[in-house]
């Protein structure tokens, strides 16, 4: 295998993860959630929050998985067509090198995701409860 195929197709592995994580950012959007996304709330939907906050998880990895790939399109070009990849052995069927590409880079990308997740979800909750204890703080206005 040459090294220009190697990087190939371990741009193409990438690609096609982003593209999996941009779909799932997607397809997890029921209509359950869209309905909950269009109805009117007075205070925090935490459905909705997490709805959005699993979406932007998804998205930012899809984005970052996707450069990922682009950077390796361009170190692919640049390559040699002749020389062959310096991998061990067993990764020189194009199967092998592209399950070693997903295998790991998946696990990476799904942990990143989840950890994003949790994050926006913590910062959220946060956001929420400081509106609440200010709310709590000012006197209330009484509507006209």
């Amino acid at each position: 295998m040459t090294e220009q195929l190697a990087v190939t197709l371990s741009a193409a592995s990438i690609g096609f993860l982003a593209a999996i994580f941009f779909c799932i950012g997607n397809a997890m959007n029921s209509s359950g959630k869209i309905f909950l996304q269009a109805t009117m709330f007075y205070d925090l939907s935490e459905p909705l929050a997490r709805s959005l906050a699993a979406q932007r998880a998804q998205y930012v990895i899809g984005a970052l998985l996707l450069v990922i790939s682009f950077l390796l399109q361009v170190w692919a070009a640049l390559a040699s067509a002749t020389s062959p990849a310096n991998l061990p052995q067993w990764l020189h069927t194009w199967q092998c090198l592209v399950l070693a590409v997903l295998s790991p880079s998946a696990l990476i990308a799904g942990w990143l995701s989840w950890y994003l997740y949790n994050s926006t979800m913590r910062k959220i909750l946060r956001l929420n409860q400081e509106r609440l204890a200010q709310e709590k703080q000012q006197p209330k206005q009484e509507r006209p």
